[in-house]
């Protein structure tokens, strides 16, 4: 029940925040002057143009080698009271200068997300048709990571052969195949602070893998408020699987070295 209590707090803060910022900020403005009042000439404030921010990827252990692509990945939370909440990310696995990195996805297309928001009021699971995953593909479009949304965003791909204790012991990575975990700190306007993503993949094809994933955020609003969403998940590639070149399949032998 507190906990309850706490995220509808937040909630209502959030949306307080959303209401009244535009009302205060209407409020302060001055009242239009008169005819016969000089005008000033109008001047234009600087442009605070966003910046780059740090996104890295830590590789490390043995990686399929096959899994650079797009994915749609979609996990189905498992409420207290039974009903499913789905809930989808996007990324991408790409090749980058010295080893795989992770590219954050933006938001999926409107008319797929009505349907799985259609899913999510009914409280029922929800699955990609391949209609849906065409859709997402062709208006796929990164995400905006810069100043004005994130502080840095922290990648990691880890082959079991690698985990940390902390991946051995909890039970999303727990006798996993391999582990895909995205850390997004946001740049503290929102009233989101962090999200951390975990995919633990215990089964996996070069079109669809699968497995058990925890999204741990922390919100405040105004004060910190710790939610966790656990449950089964399943990522689909989007597109055609890219054909691997010599060097990719010669590589594969040599793979499972500590890289970063």
């Amino acid at each position: 029940m507190r906990k309850t209590c706490l995220i509808r707090a937040a909630a209502g803060a959030i949306v307080m925040l959303g209401v009244v910022g535009p009302a205060c900020r209407a409020e302060t403005e001055p009242s239009t002057p008169p005819e016969t009042a000089p005008q000033p000439a109008p001047t234009t404030p600087p442009s605070t143009a966003p910046t780059e921010v740090p996104v890295t990827t830590d590789v490390q252990g043995k990686i399929p080698g096959d899994i650079a692509g797009r994915w749609l990945a979609v996990c189905q939370v498992k409420l207290q009271s039974g009903a499913a909440r789905p809930v989808t990310r996007l990324f991408e696995i790409r090749e980058g200068r010295e080893h795989l990195e992770v590219a954050l996805g933006g938001d999926i297309p409107t008319p797929v997300n009505q349907r799985l928001t259609a899913a999510m009021n009914a409280g029922q699971s929800w699955t990609p048709t391949p209609d849906d995953l065409r859709e997402v593909n062709e208006k796929w479009r990164p995400a905006r990571v810069d100043s004005r949304n994130y502080a840095k965003v922290e990648n990691r791909l880890l082959g079991s052969d690698a985990y940390p204790p902390e991946f051995t012991e909890d039970e999303t990575t727990k006798g996993s195949q391999f582990a895909i975990a995205i850390k997004e700190m946001y740049s503290g306007g929102q009233a989101v602070r962090t999200t951390y993503s975990v995919f633990g993949v215990r089964n996996y094809t070069p079109t669809v893998f699968g497995g058990t994933a925890i999204i741990a955020t922390l919100a405040v609003a105004p004060f910190p408020v710790p939610i966790t969403l656990k449950g089964d998940f399943q990522a689909y590639r989007l597109g055609e699987v890219a054909p691997r070149s010599v060097f990719q399949r010669l590589s594969d032998l040599f793979s499972g070295c500590g890289r970063r």
